[in-house]
């Protein structure tokens, strides 16, 4: 009798998708283990694929102990938390959902962007300690300022597009910068600059970049010193992006005016930066929309399908049984 082919699944995904999985796999739940417990839990499962969005590390070491693993799966984008490499030499396939949740991320960054420079969180806080001091709570409007952007993919295109109603001056950070690129952003009212540029003449700096060996720490103590006193930090990229000693420093003497961060350095747990009032906090909920998680789920059932059948795990009569 043959082996069902088995799915692990170690990040939330969406239960549509994960009983519509169930049709043609054995789907195995353990969200978040411990990572010092993940190479035993895979050697235990045996997965034949394994899905993960941004909160577990697959390391060489735990790609190394599924024999029979032969896709991975990244509900979301980037694969900073895959040793890609050691899948590639183990010939595992590796897929991520790029752009599905940029909506909802770019509404997001919009959203801290407002709540930091306009103390809204603090405002909260202090409501519900009974205090009522709206002296401390002044802010700038966003409209009329400049809105630097850095990182210019679905997720940053998206903000810039969300800003122009509120009359913000658009600037833009881009890893390739061309000539041709200058003009097409600037038919959209966006302008293509340097970064120092960006980080000089923007009121409020937001980070929508992939973490790399070059993008780690791009912000750190002299960025954030260029960036003036009266502005404002959005990151919705990676938290290895920001040096958040740097910033913390930062924030506590006034260097910069406040930040808002939905992606941490290190994620669960507190954070220094949690003790400052001029800094708005999330837990990494750019893409944690009821619309983005369908349609990321639509789109991983897809995706698996298609990455194991082409990986000789499914057959395509199997695909074509399960999506009927």
């Amino acid at each position: 009798m043959s082996r069902t082919p088995r799915l692990l699944v170690l990040d939330p995904v969406h239960p549509e998708a994960l009983a519509e999985l169930g049709q043609d796999l054995d789907v195995v739940v353990r969200l978040k283990p411990p990572q010092d417990e993940l190479a035993a839990l895979v050697a235990e499962v045996d997965p034949d694929a394994v899905v993960v969005r941004s909160g577990v590390k697959l390391t060489g070491e735990v790609i190394r102990s599924a024999p029979r693993l032969k896709v991975i799966g990244r509900a979301g984008s980037g694969t900073d938390n895959i040793d890609v490499a050691v899948a590639r030499e183990l010939g595992v396939r590796v897929f991520t959902l790029h752009g599905v949740s940029a909506n909802a991320v770019a509404e997001l960054a919009l959203g801290l962007a407002l709540s930091v420079t306009r103390n809204i969180a603090l405002a909260d806080r202090q409501i519900r300690a009974g205090q009522w001091r709206k002296p401390e709570l002044a802010g700038p409007e966003l409209g009329g300022h400049t809105l630097g952007v850095v990182g210019l993919g679905p997720i940053g295109s998206r903000l810039a597009e969300l800003a122009r109603p509120l009359r913000l001056r658009v600037l833009a950070s881009v890893a390739s910068p061309t000539e041709e690129r200058a003009k097409e952003l600037a038919a959209e009212d966006i302008a293509l600059v340097s970064l120092e540029t960006l980080l000089r003449e923007s009121d409020v700096v937001c980070l929508a970049l992939p973490l790399s060996d070059a993008t780690r720490h791009l912000i750190s103590g002299p960025e954030l010193a260029a960036m003036g006193p009266r502005s404002y930090l959005v990151n919705v990229a990676r938290g290895g992006v920001v040096d958040e000693e740097a910033l913390y420093e930062a924030l506590s003497t006034g260097v910069i005016a406040g930040a808002a961060l939905d992606v941490h350095a290190v994620e669960g747990g507190s954070s220094p930066l949690a003790e400052l009032d001029n800094v708005v906090l999330t837990p990494h909920i750019g893409a944690t929309t009821h619309d983005a998680q369908a349609r990321i789920g639509t789109l991983l059932v897809s995706r698996l399908r298609e990455e194991l059948t082409a990986a000789g795990v499914l057959s395509r009569t199997q695909t074509s049984e399960a999506v009927k």
